[in-house]
């Protein structure tokens, strides 16, 4: 089955790299051999529609339409919008149609910041060469893929051809672009080598940035790290913990290799993070369609339920010294639509994209909901309030069978037995309602 080969493939290609280089010496920048990548959690992506390409005017006022994604949340039970909260993104940037294409939105522009390094071949040792970072790379994206820009958009809603506006989980939170994972195009002796992804320097980076930004502004600030590596660093952590210390919340997907393990920055107890479930019939529906609003009834697949957990969304392994407790929340994170583009292409389209790395903007949006109301919660307590909201929505313990047009047999199975989805399925009015006990 072809949704898995996506991720794989990225992350194959890094470890080939990564292993494959020779350390003949050092010299003041780093060997790539020496160096952990982090890449998006996106494990599939599957054409949607085409985007045409906008003329010189930009439409206003567009009809609005909810995705199924929003709809499984319920955003549309509560009045909340995200209004006076920072979200930060920290991923590939954005796509340079981002004005387009997230032209409803609300965007500090002038707060996007990018963090890179220059990536060589050095004859000399005949290896490749990390230079220092740099912190004037700008936010756009260029050779990496369009990973950010769809999950901003899932946050705050896009733009579909000037035709209408797809509403977001807090479609008023304003946010802050922060590229921290990039992709080269590496000439040497054996042709030209790729390679996509971002050192711990600049994730952290990023964080220390938006930690010091928070101080400036007039609002909540929340953190969304849709991406993830296989090993817990001190930098990264350091730089989490100095954000949570600055009052910034931090939210991170799991991951998503299912029992091996919760991916990082995700796995660090102190982060809030996501795993990915899905609506198993959506394809059947449409994804605008309306997803019943008794999650826990049974589906025209014969699921016993209308959402499942998908079986690649990580959960803890105590081998690793991970605990039950470390995995907080499920939320959609099966074929949301949004803008995109693959890595070292130029096409942008509208893809459906699967991982956690879809969950987690969702529950980055429900917490700037939350938010809005409450913005003196710190990281721990606004963990507890998701935590406590997902409780009632638990997902159930058997293998779904999910709708899945892209290939024959049109249904693909998501093993499954129960647990590891942390506290339940999040949804915005559960999240409201428990933010609002906890306030008196």
């Amino acid at each position: 089955m072809k949704r898995k080969s996506l991720l794989f493939t990225l992350v194959l290609v890094i470890l080939l790299m990564a292993t494959s280089l020779s350390a003949m010496g050092k010299q003041a920048s780093a060997l790539a051999s020496d160096k952990l990548f982090y890449v998006p959690d996106l494990l599939a992506a599957e054409y949607a529609f085409d985007l045409i390409e906008p003329d010189a005017t930009t439409v206003t006022d567009m009809p609005v339409a909810k995705g199924f994604w929003t709809d499984m949340v319920d955003t549309e039970n509560v009045s909340q919008s995200g209004e006076g909260v920072y979200v930060a993104v920290l991923d590939t940037g954005l796509l340079t149609l981002a004005p387009f294409l997230l032209s409803e939105a609300n965007v500090a522009w002038d707060l996007g910041k990018g963090f890179s390094h220059d990536i060589y071949w050095d004859e000399t040792i005949g290896d490749i060469v990390i230079s220092d970072l740099k912190d004037d790379r700008g936010f756009w994206t260029d050779l990496a893929s369009g990973h950010g820009t769809h999950v901003a958009s899932t946050i705050v809603g896009f733009n579909v051809n000037d035709a209408f506006w797809v509403d977001g989980v807090a479609p008023a939170a304003t946010i802050i672009p922060v590229l921290v994972l990039d992709a080269w195009v590496i000439p040497s002796p054996y042709g030209d080598l790729t390679l996509s992804g971002g050192t711990d320097e600049m994730v952290s980076a990023g964080i220390y940035y938006v930690a010091d930004l928070a101080e400036t502004l007039d609002g909540p600030v929340i953190i969304n790290m849709s991406l993830g590596g296989p090993e817990p660093t001190q930098m990264i952590e350091d730089a989490i913990d100095y954000a949570i210390e600055k009052g910034v919340i931090v939210v991170a997907s799991a991951g998503n290799e299912g029992a091996a393990g919760l991916g990082y920055p995700g796995g660090y107890p102190q982060v809030i993070n996501a795993g990915a479930a899905g609506w198993a019939s959506m394809f059947y529906y449409g994804w605008q369609g309306d997803v019943p609003e008794k999650l826990n009834t049974s589906d025209i697949l014969g699921n016993p339920f209308q959402i499942y957990l998908e079986d690649f969304s990580s959960r803890p392994n105590k081998d690793l010294g991970q605990k039950h407790q470390d995995l907080d929340v499920a939320a959609p994170g099966a074929w949301v639509v949004g803008p995109y583009k693959s890595a070292f292409s130029s096409t942008v389209g509208y893809y459906y994209l699967s991982g956690t790395s879809m969950a987690a903007p969702h529950v980055t949006g429900i917490s700037a909901l939350v938010m809005q109301d409450h913005p003196e919660l710190f990281q721990a307590d606004l963990e507890a309030i998701l935590r406590n909201a997902a409780t009632g929505t638990p997902l159930p313990a058997a293998d779904a069978i999910v709708a899945f047009p892209f290939e024959e047999p049109y249904y693909y199975i998501s093993p499954w037995d129960g647990g590891d989805y942390g506290k339940g399925f999040l949804t915005a009015d559960e999240a409201i309602t428990v933010a609002g006990i906890k306030d008196k």
